[in-house]
């Protein structure tokens, strides 16, 4: 038979560790690119939500690429513009890897989708008193650029 301080010991610990699993993120939303050719002056909006976001607490931001091997570059330059510190707009460009001078795709996934995800910012806060948003733009020369499946951001 179990005592009562053990019982409540070995609930402590399970809550513990089921709060250190949930420090996982605080957004992470994906845009579809539509048959999979991302126009140039097509925007990806993404709004956070106030309430998931501590205003004390310091964030990574990743990109999120999801994209098959008919894509035709190894890198993929972005637009990132956002709204996380002040209401000015920022812009900031970000070129991201996808392939190897050995032509060895980066991230994960079997067959012909793979996935990236590249770190945008770190110690990131983020002001919850103002509209936040991030929208991102392919900044390549391309009017149509072919095998981007989805664009996802990740908060954590």
């Amino acid at each position: 038979m179990i005592n009562k301080f053990t019982r409540s010991f070995i609930g402590l610990i399970l809550f513990g560790c089921m709060c250190s699993c949930n420090q996982g993120e605080a957004y992470y939303q994906f845009r579809q690119i539509p048959q999979n050719e991302w126009s140039k002056d097509q925007e990806l909006f993404f709004t956070l939500d106030s309430v998931t976001i501590n205003p004390k607490h310091n964030y990574a931001l990743s990109i999120e690429i999801s994209h098959n091997i008919g894509y035709s570059y190894k890198n993929l330059f972005l637009y990132i513009d956002h709204t996380l510190q002040d209401s000015i707009l920022v812009r900031d460009t970000l070129e991201c890897m996808l392939v190897d001078d050995l032509g060895k795709w980066y991230g994960s996934g079997n067959g012909a989708t793979r996935q990236l995800s590249v770190l945008y910012k770190t110690n990131q806060k983020i002001d919850t008193a103002l509209h936040n948003e991030v929208i991102i733009r392919h900044a390549m020369q391309d009017l149509k650029l072919k095998g981007i499946e989805k664009i996802g951001l990740k908060i954590y």
